[in-house]
Parts: structure tokens; C-alpha cells; sequence
């Protein structure tokens, strides 16, 4: 399957708009295991729960998109 290509910004959006929480703001970083992983920067509150959830939502992304460099 051919996977779309999304810049970090892009893919960045996409995590943070399927949490749906002010506040939080996330980087998304090159990965030679998977491609590409996101960062939380900064969040409203729990940094280290929203992490784990942007994980999940990057992992069933990951299927969809490749990181465009």
C-alpha cells in the first residue's frame, strides 16, 4: 500500500486534533524504528498520559502516512 506523504506540522495537527485538547502542542520528529514519532511539548495537564496517547494515535497513522522530509 502506498502511504501518503504529511509534513510534521502536518501530522502534528492530526495527533492534536484527535485528542481535542487546548493547550497541548506537539512535535513530531524523524525515527529510524518507525518513521517518525511524536513529542509532547507542552501540555494543559498529566504530560506524560498525553504522550502515551499521542503514541497510540501515531501508531494507526503511521499506516496512512510517511514523514515528508
Amino acid at each position: 500500500m502506498l502511504k501518503e506523504r504529511a509534513t510534521a506540522n502536518d501530522l502534528a495537527r492530526l495527533i492534536t486534533d484527535k485528542i481535542g485538547v487546548a493547550g497541548l502542542k506537539i512535535a513530531i520528529r524523524p525515527d529510524h524504528a518507525y518513521g517518525w514519532v511524536p513529542t509532547v511539548i507542552s501540555a494543559p495537564a498529566d504530560p506524560i498520559g498525553f504522550q502515551r496517547r499521542a503514541e497510540e494515535i501515531a501508531h494507526r497513522l503511521r499506516v496512512q502516512f510517511d514523514l515528508a522530509q
